[in-house]
């Protein structure tokens, strides 16, 4: 029961049943559909097959839905188009003419917003551009690179502000399926304000739904309001595709383990993504960097880290998942005592807050082998979760959505169960519960969350110790 969680996105490469199950079974926690790709009926398809193959899986798999938001690109066009350095081209919101040298862009405020000077990337970086002129036609630009080019690349704006809205119409209607499908969280792209959250939310509630909006920071803007954005919103990604084009790549280390530590404080989980396992899209083994960086995500005690193309459309999604659970459980198994990771909180519910900390202590100072929190909600244990617990989370809920959405949190592993009606009832529940799920046995010692009186909904208000007993 390792503690970091794995979201691997959903692609040709697994969409298959029996692949879905296996990439369960060797340490998949969620499952992530790219927006970026497809329609309403490709994704209620996805979210079908998902659910379908993990309705049997020991603990419940949450489903994520990212939505693409006005994400700029080259058209399609087809095949591959050489570029060297020195080449100039003219951008356009018209059609492509690769005999003219005129490339087409999604939106025509990418060419109107143009100024000489700028620099454009594209691809995630692969290609840099200098802007040299723009008139009526277009705006003109030379490559600093050499490479082959390819329809429907990404483009990267860095400095540049664009009058474009964060959530698009097909953004409206991607959050709309996400919700009949009934997914657990939908990520938001491109946020640049906590407006963008509230506005993901208001749309949210309109479709009926009760997803959690994950912001995923990728824009300098964000960064420039993260604080504000991370009380808005439910989690955060650090969406490091764009991120490291639209900031300086050097900042990038530094900003995601400040982030991750502001996500920490505001107890709100954090998803590290983008190329983490890259070469495994080709190969089946990593390199030492990817090695490293995934190890790194994992000490800065981040909830989840993603896989993306490695699983979505790479020869080797079974190997990249197995090698990533092998890199997290190496890595855990290394980490420093929680004494030396704490970090102020700002929740204000002080007595699920003290709980927490308490079982904190204990699991410090003690020999207990698992945590089990009955819950309503499941937030006191995303509150145990938070501390960087290192014992297995064992979070006891009747209710389906707050156990798929529990998938998440760093350590927390959901099991339907009703709520106790006295405490002689909790040890027998516990009993059963922690032999089953965590492998306990007969005289090992667990910390036992709830609250009193039993019969109703009330907030966390005990923690106790008990052991487990023999039949």
């Amino acid at each position: 029961m390792k503690n970091t969680k794995i979201l691997a996105t959903y692609g040709p490469s697994v969409a298959d049943t029996n692949l879905v199950e296996k990439l369960v079974e060797s340490g998949v926690n969620l499952f992530r559909i790219n927006c970026s790709h497809g329609g309403s009926g490709d994704f209620q398809a996805a979210a079908k097959l998902i659910r379908t193959a993990t309705a049997r899986a020991r603990f419940p798999v949450g489903l994520l839905f990212d939505i693409s938001g006005p994400k700029l690109r080259l058209d399609r066009f087809a095949g591959e188009w050489p570029i060297s350095e020195g080449t100039e081209l003219v951008l356009t919101a018209g059609e492509t003419d690769l005999k003219q040298s005129r490339v087409g862009v999604n939106h025509p405020d990418v060419v109107t917003s143009l100024q000489p000077g700028n620099q454009i990337f594209v691809d995630d970086g692969q290609f840099l551009f200098d802007v040299l002129s723009r008139d009526a036609d277009g705006a003109r630009v030379r490559s600093r690179t050499n490479g082959m080019l390819l329809g429907g690349k990404g483009i990267n704006l860095p400095g540049v502000k664009l009058p474009i809205p964060t959530i698009t119409d097909k953004d409206r209607e991607d959050i709309a399926t996400a919700a009949a499908c009934g997914a657990d969280f939908i990520a938001l792209s491109f946020v640049r304000s906590p407006d963008d959250v509230w506005e993901a939310r208001e749309l949210v509630q309109a479709a009926g739904g009760t997803q959690r909006v994950i912001a995923k920071l990728e824009k300098r803007e964000a960064i420039d309001q993260l604080e504000a954005i991370m009380a808005a919103a439910d989690g955060v990604m650090v969406a490091r595709g764009d991120l490291g084009v639209e900031l300086p790549p050097e900042e990038l280390p530094r900003l995601q383990r400040h982030i991750t530590r502001m996500a920490n404080r505001h107890h709100k989980p954090v998803i590290v993504a983008t190329q983490m396992l890259e070469s495994m899209r080709f190969s089946p083994r990593p390199t030492r960097a990817e090695v490293n960086d995934v190890a790194s995500a994992v000490m800065d005690y981040v909830d989840a880290v993603m896989l993306s193309a490695e699983t979505a459309t790479g020869k080797f999604p079974l190997e990249a998942v197995r090698m990533m659970t092998r890199v997290i459980e190496a890595t855990e198994a290394a980490l420093p005592s929680r004494e030396t990771v704490r970090v102020e909180r700002t929740v204000t519910e002080r007595i699920p807050q003290a709980i927490a900390d308490a079982v904190g202590f204990i699991q410090d100072k003690g020999t207990a082998k698992a945590v089990v929190a009955f819950t309503s909600s499941g937030f006191t244990a995303e509150l145990i979760s938070n501390l960087f617990s290192s014992l297995p989370i064992l979070a006891l809920t009747s209710d389906p959505a707050v156990m798929r959405a529990l998938a998440l949190f760093r350590s927390v592993y959901p099991v339907q169960a009703a709520q106790p009606e006295s405490f002689e009832q909790i040890e027998d529940v516990v009993g059963a519960v922690a032999c089953k799920f965590a492998g306990l046995k007969t005289g090992d010692t667990v910390i036992v969350t709830g609250g009193a009186p039993f019969g109703r909904t009330v907030p966390t208000n005990f923690m106790m110790i008990t052991t487990v007993k023999g039949k």
